[in-house]
């Protein structure tokens, strides 16, 4: 196959691919001289001569090392450290080599499928792989299951595999003669603006992306409590839409409207700002708010908008699937008119866990809420190529199995007696599935991945590689029969060489895969916490149709039991910590060995630490562990833990076994009855009242504590507390404060005399 082969042939699969608006994604196996070859002559076609004549104009991402191919300054060098920044941008051609300069076979998918985004219609993704990968895979010598897969993929899917052993070039589809008719008297410049000459209003460029514009228009000017939900795959012009809503309420404004924007981060609102800057030519950029004349738009972090609440005439949330349920649910109780905009596939977030979970809250609170969907892509045609391949190969199209509701009504087993027994009688069964089995059938993996993918708010396409490749990891299926209804990933941990362990103490290093013992020691102080054996529960997830029926918990019991059985010291898990999520581990009987003193950037949370003792010798440990965690964590909460969520204040002094036996002091109950009976001031018995919550707090919740929590306990001043919880200023704080303490000391007087 000769150069000039190639080229005529990558001419005419350009003229096919600009007449249907696809993209396309070429393979490359051959030497490095060979790859090179190919690759200039696809950036000489693929790329105009403008662009290759102005060095400061990039076309093209190059991603990874490619050796003999030369300097193109068309072509922009990203690595895994900085690729997300070309998020939101737009190539014609971007090169990526899958064997990366550091480690010859760590293909970074997460980047893979990010890039693939930024290609626009009429492009092409070169993906390069080296003929020693090829060989490995062809012949089962490795062990990387995930490239199997991949590889199996893509001979067998639309894409164009060119191998330099092989004399033919592969064959275009069957409809390539019509296509590439329609293309004949077109240049380049006219298809990549073809668009442009249907005229949509509001400056938008698809008929849907109008209709999800009048929408958001709807939401302010309709009635109120009926927010939007706007979901949209990748390149439907999602962030844009926003955008051109809100430039539209500005313009038509008969008021001073403040627009308020939230995400993630503001460096997810690129395109929104982009958007906004170009639309309202006339407005004043600042760093977090736009001065429009009719009023403003303005970025709030979440965190800081839900702490602040500032008053707002319509707030939008971007990519709300990239944050946690619990953190948007508040937004619902401040604001009366939403709308919620997310991509429901790929790197953003993973889509399903929002979909299912913040639907089921906005039918509770909002129930006249009003959803839309964007289906046509703007970047490129629908059916594209490579959106297919990239969807298939890292399972964003893996959809969640549905079973028939009567079953479920009927097998209700949240109230039943001998739980354990039914599930096991009605044939609930939990089995551990290897990599192999996970490779050897597609459908499977794909419900499994779904599965997994609700239990978090965010996924990406390399925690399908961590599942198909990390040996260290155990894949746990909870099934009725042949249906999946749960889905459990587990690490193996701890048993380190004590060489690593000294450099992981002088802070030297940190491994990989080690999460719990290396958080036990680094943060607790445990210096022989490498001496157990763990396994770290990644995720544990319920099929959404069979949640609250109690399978969580009769899944992690199982669990348990295989694990012991295996000579497992603890078993533990991390998590983003809200009241709910811990209620459940503390139900399961896991205690908590640390908070984290930041929040996580993903989910606006503090993370949380549990675990639970599987033998006697680990269990005298962890005795050791809990208490410490409990004797700092009443500091902590005037210093680091100040505004932690109060109800999970609450949830976490519940579990404290330890107070919950010790008697007050007579000086502390004295304190108490003194505060009570309005003889001394709150103040003067403030260390009474500290020590009487702390013991208070293991009994039953009240909704009624809150206020106490923060006042007492977190040393909010009297102004938090009021604005937090609604009292009018002092006197009725104070009152609140006297009259909990005297109902819970009546009750307990009542107990004893009885």
């Amino acid at each position: 196959m000769s150069i000039e082969n190639f080229s005529h042939w990558c001419s005419k699969l350009q003229q096919f691919i600009q007449a249907k608006r696809w993209r396309s994604l070429m393979v490359l196996v051959g030497d490095e001289h060979w790859t090179a070859q190919h690759i200039q002559a696809t950036l000489t076609l693929f790329l105009s001569t403008q662009a290759r004549a102005e060095s400061t104009q990039n076309q093209g991402l190059i991603y990874g090392e490619v050796a003999n191919l030369g300097h193109y300054p068309q072509l922009m060098p990203v690595n895994g450290k900085n690729y997300a920044q070309c998020l939101g941008t737009e190539q014609k051609l971007i090169v990526f080599n899958a064997q990366t300069a550091s480690k010859s076979n760590d293909f970074d998918v997460d980047a893979f499928a990010a890039l693939s985004g930024t290609v626009v219609a009429g492009g092409v993704f070169l993906l390069i792989i080296s003929p020693s990968q090829v060989q490995q895979l062809g012949d089962g010598e490795t062990k990387d299951y995930f490239l199997q897969r991949f590889w199996r993929q893509l001979v067998s899917e639309n894409c164009y595999l060119i191998r330099q052993e092989h004399t033919l070039l592969p064959a275009l589809p069957l409809d390539y003669q019509a296509a590439e008719s329609l293309a004949l008297d077109v240049s380049n410049e006219t298809l990549a603006n073809a668009k442009q000459f249907v005229s949509f209003p509001y400056g938008c460029v698809t008929a849907e992306q109008v209709l999800a514009v009048e929408a958001m228009l709807k939401v302010l000017s309709g009635h109120r409590d009926r927010p939007l939900v706007l979901t949209a795959d990748r390149g439907r012009g999602k962030s844009s839409a926003l955008a051109l809503a809100a430039c539209q309420m500005l313009n038509k404004a008969t008021q001073s409207l403040t627009i308020i924007i939230t995400a993630s981060s503001k460096a997810a609102l690129k395109v929104f700002f982009k958007q906004v800057e170009q639309h309202l030519p006339s407005a004043a950029i600042n760093a977090n708010c736009i001065e429009h004349a009719q009023g403003r738009i303005v970025f709030y972090p979440l965190d800081v908008l839900l702490k602040q609440r500032p008053q707002a005439s319509i707030v939008m949330v971007d990519e709300a699937a990239a944050l946690p349920v619990y953190l948007l649910q508040p937004l619902l109780g401040y604001y009366h008119r939403l709308i919620f905009a997310t991509t429901i596939h790929g790197y953003e977030g993973a889509g399903r866990g929002f979909t299912i979970k913040f639907r089921q809250v906005l039918q509770r609170v909002m129930p006249q809420w009003r959803t839309m969907h964007i289906k046509e892509a703007i970047r490129w045609a629908s059916k594209d190529p490579l959106e297919q391949f990239v969807f298939s190969s890292c399972l964003l199209n893996a959809k969640l199995p549905k079973y028939d509701q009567t079953v479920i009504a009927k097998n209700n087993f949240a109230m039943t007696v001998n739980k354990e027994q039914k599930l096991q009688q009605a044939g609930f069964s939990v089995e551990l599935v290897s990599a192999v089995q996970l490779l050897k059938n597609e459908m499977f993996l794909q419900q499994v991945f779904a599965v997994l993918v609700t239990a978090h708010y965010q996924t990406s396409p390399s925690d399908v590689k961590l599942l198909l490749n990390n040996p260290a990891i155990s894949l746990l299926v909870l099934k009725r029969q042949d249906d999946i209804l749960g889905v459990a990933l587990l690490m193996r941990e701890g048993h380190v060489d004590e060489h690593l362990v000294a450099t992981i103490r002088e802070n030297q290093r940190r491994l990989r895969d080690q999460f719990l013992p290396q958080s036990l020691l680094t943060h607790c102080g445990i210096k022989e916490s490498f001496n157990y054996r763990y396994q770290r529960v990644m995720r544990i997830a319920i099929h959404p149709q069979f949640q609250g029926l109690g399978l969580g918990a009769y899944f992690l019991t199982t669990i348990e039991k295989t694990i012991t059985a295996q000579g497992i010291d603890y078993i533990g898990a991390s998590f983003a910590a809200n009241a709910t999520l811990l209620k459940f581990w503390q139900q399961a009987d896991f205690n908590i060995a640390r908070v984290g003193f930041n929040k996580d950037k993903a989910s606006g949370e503090h993370s949380c630490l549990v675990i639970k003792a599987l033998n006697g010798k680990a269990a005298k440990l962890q005795q050791g562990i809990t208490e410490q965690f409990y004797q700092q964590f009443d500091y902590w909460l005037s210093d680091e833990f100040k505004y932690l969520p109060v109800k999970l204040v609450w949830q976490i002094l519940n579990a404290n076994a330890a107070i919950k036996v010790i008697a007050l002091s007579n000086n502390t109950e004295q304190s108490v009855n003194d505060f009570v009976s309005a003889q001394r001031q709150f103040s003067s018995c403030v260390y009474g009242l500290h020590q009487w919550l702390l013991k208070h707090c293991t009994e039953d919740f009240d909704s009624e504590i809150l206020p106490l929590l923060a006042r007492i306990l977190q040393k909010h001043s009297i102004e938090q507390v009021c604005q937090q919880f609604g009292f009018t200023g002092k006197k009725a704080l104070n009152q609140h404060l006297i009259s909990y303490i005297a109902k819970y000391q009546k009750q307990n007087t009542e107990h004893q005399t009885h």
